[in-house]
């Protein structure tokens, strides 16, 4: 199993990609989850915007939130590397009757064949986790968005990703795993104003939002649900050990004590209107 099932996505089995399509769509029916994709993209331009590009746009999820707002009349261009989900977010556009305006091309968000300043606002909705260099994307969307124009990016902490289990050494090594497996840059969104500085962007204004399930399951419960079983088939732990945590996590559920958690941040961010003078 290569590291990072989202940005080796194209190396893996069938069977794992539905899962990953299955957790991408889980994520999009949250009402946490949805309330901080709708809270940032309250905050964006859309009613001015006529070009939007949604980078790592896996099933579509954040193209298909812009298309159903009201003041968004422009285009929509979604990136992603897989094929597959590329597929799956034409077909679940479609069915919903938003594809007009709408283009999916699979694409690398760390190099974009799109030319430059063409965009007036840009979205990375949890993908600069999942890539090795984030700074190379932030780079391209800077390129290829106009002076002025603003983007988004969200995503998660997920060195702070953590789960409850009886015993506390084995509860460590499995989010070591879940990190090894599902992320290349758990600490992204720490660096990110470094990041920002270093390619040019202006920080416009940042949240932070700590997501727990605590008692009851929904969100991370979810996440054992899709992941447990693909982290068993890495073999970054004994077969045994994984075992073991889905069962706590399971009896956790079954009897209320569960928790699960890690922090998310939102980040607004500007191209500025003129190159910073030397």
């Amino acid at each position: 199993m290569p590291r990072d099932i989202f940005y080796n996505i194209n190396a893996l089995d069938q069977t794992t990609i539905e899962r990953v399509i299955a957790r991408l769509e889980f994520r999009a029916s949250d009402p946490t989850f949805v309330a901080l994709r709708e809270a940032y993209l309250d905050k964006l331009p859309l009613g001015t915007a006529r070009r939007v590009l949604a980078l790592g746009c896996g099933t579509g999820v954040e193209v298909r939130a812009m298309k159903r707002r009201p003041e968004f009349g422009g285009e929509v261009v979604g990136i992603d590397l897989s094929p597959r989900l590329i597929e799956e977010a034409r077909r679940l556009t479609a069915a919903e009757g938003l594809l007009d305006g709408v283009e999916y091309r699979v694409g690398d968000a760390c190099a974009l064949d799109l030319p430059g300043a063409s965009f007036d606002v840009v979205l990375a909705h949890t993908l600069l986790s999942h890539v090795p260099d984030p700074r190379a994307v932030l780079q391209e969307a800077h390129r290829v968005a106009r002076p002025g124009a603003m983007a988004a990016v969200f995503d998660g902490d997920f060195a702070s990703l953590t789960f409850a289990h009886p015993n506390p050494d084995l509860a460590r090594r499995v989010e070591e795993a879940l990190q090894e497996v599902f992320v290349n840059s758990p600490r992204a969104m720490r660096d990110l104003p470094r990041f920002l500085k270093q390619v040019g962007l202006e920080l416009v204004k940042a949240s932070a939002h700590a997501y727990a399930d605590i008692g009851a399951g929904g969100f991370f419960a979810n996440m054992v649900e899709i992941y447990g079983p693909i982290l068993a088939e890495a073999g970054s732990l004994p077969a045994a050990d994984v075992e073991d945590w889905r069962a706590g996590q399971a009896r956790a559920l079954a009897e209320g004590f569960f928790f699960g958690a890690a922090n998310f941040y939102t980040y607004l961010v500007q191209r500025p209107e003129r190159l910073a003078q030397t």
